[in-house]
């Protein structure tokens, strides 16, 4: 299956990209090719695990007013690909033997959309990012795609949506978002205004999204849809050198209303080295270091950000040389006194090959939110073409 998806994506690319020259258009392929290592104890014993991560993009411009962008992914896993919930979740919740997920080779669009601009609109249809605010790890106005807290800045797949943007200045504009799911009533709408103003980028929006909410235990089925509504914006700038930005939203789902935000700021010393820090206030959280398999879950699902209402994310980032770059970050819940710590080496040594080495600390006892007593790492190469 594999192999004759390869087979046809080269293809495709081999039919389509000649075309699409004639047609006086210019398209771009590049891509990269990643294989990761990764090892992880969880109190037992260590499980490892490998894959190999193909990808290819294609871009696209036919005159000034259209272009197109798709990105092709091959992911095959090796090793420990069957994931107890039993290690992921503290020793007082009871767990089955049979509760696994099982990772599973991946072949899928990252993205791909087109774009059209009949002045004064910006058209954008297809598989897209819908990114927003400026956060590094919480972002409060992000709605469909959560960052990994434990390593932020690695891709993430695009939406399917229609999207309209009408710019009204250099660094302003109103954006418009519909994303299909369902029927109409179910499908998501998003409106977002943009505006710069002296040095800062202001954002403001509101959305109306249906989500599935976190199962109340291990062995149910997935609970039917709820309504969400949610208002909120961010604010990004600097300040006397120190890069700063705040972000917040106001939702309300099946009767639940809750408060998330998220203020931080970064600083670069004389020597390049790079300081940040961020605190997030999650209102569905709790202040107590007492979970239930519920909050445990939606943390999981991604339908819960964090289990505490209160947590910091710092990081600090060196480059040594033109080849070697040192970082370490960490994730603590206020309340339960738990902590992640996470250092880092990338190494460049060839204009498009990088070698990453991240390895993975856990402290808190067992129940506490980053205190799994599960510890690891992984080393990663890349290759671009």
């Amino acid at each position: 299956m594999f192999r004759r998806s390869i087979l046809g994506a080269a293809t495709a690319l081999i039919l389509v990209v000649p075309s699409t020259l004639t047609a006086q258009t210019t398209a771009r392929l590049t891509g990269y090719w990643e294989h990761q290592f990764s090892v992880r104890y969880t109190g037992d014993d260590w499980a490892q695990l490998d894959y190999d991560r193909f990808r290819a993009d294609i871009a696209a411009r036919a005159g000034r007013s259209t272009s197109a962008s798709a990105a092709l992914v091959w992911q095959l896993y090796r090793g420990n690909t069957l994931i107890s919930l039993s290690n992921a979740l503290p020793d007082y919740i009871p767990v089955p033997d049979s509760a696994v997920v099982e990772l599973e080779d991946r072949q899928f669009l990252n993205h791909a959309y087109i774009t059209i601009k009949p002045r004064p609109f910006e058209i954008t249809v297809g598989k897209q990012y819908l990114a927003w605010g400026a956060a590094w790890a919480f972002n409060p106005t992000e709605l469909f795609r959560p960052k990994d807290l434990l390593e932020p800045t690695y891709e993430r797949e695009g939406v399917g949506a229609l999207s309209i943007k009408l710019p009204f200045g250099p660094l302003s504009n109103i954006q418009v978002a519909y994303i299909p799911e369902g029927g109409i009533e179910t499908s998501a709408k998003v409106l977002r205004v943009r505006h710069h103003l002296s040095g800062f980028d202001i954002s403001a929006l509101v959305a109306e999204i249906h989500e599935r909410p976190a199962p109340t235990g291990i062995d149910l089925l997935e609970l039917p849809l709820e309504q969400r509504h949610t208002i909120g914006g961010d604010i990004t700038g600097e300040l006397f050198g120190l890069g700063i930005w705040a972000e917040g939203t106001w939702s309300d789902r099946a009767n639940e209303r809750w408060v998330e935000a998220t203020v931080g700021g970064n600083y670069t010393l004389p020597d390049r080295t790079l300081i940040m820090v961020e605190g997030y206030y999650n209102g569905r959280g709790e202040w107590s270091d007492s979970y239930s398999i519920r909050q445990w879950l939606a943390r999981l699902s991604g339908d819960g950000r964090t289990l505490g209402k209160g947590t910091v994310y710092g990081m600090v980032s060196r480059p040594l040389g033109d080849l070697w770059t040192v970082a370490a970050s960490a994730i603590t819940n206020l309340r339960d006194g738990s902590v992640a710590i996470v250092p880092a080496i990338t190494y460049a040594f060839a204009e498009n090959v990088d070698l990453v080495t991240n390895l993975l600390f856990s402290i808190g006892s067992d129940g506490t939110e980053y205190g799994s007593g599960s510890h690891g790492g992984f080393v990663r190469g890349r290759v671009y073409f």
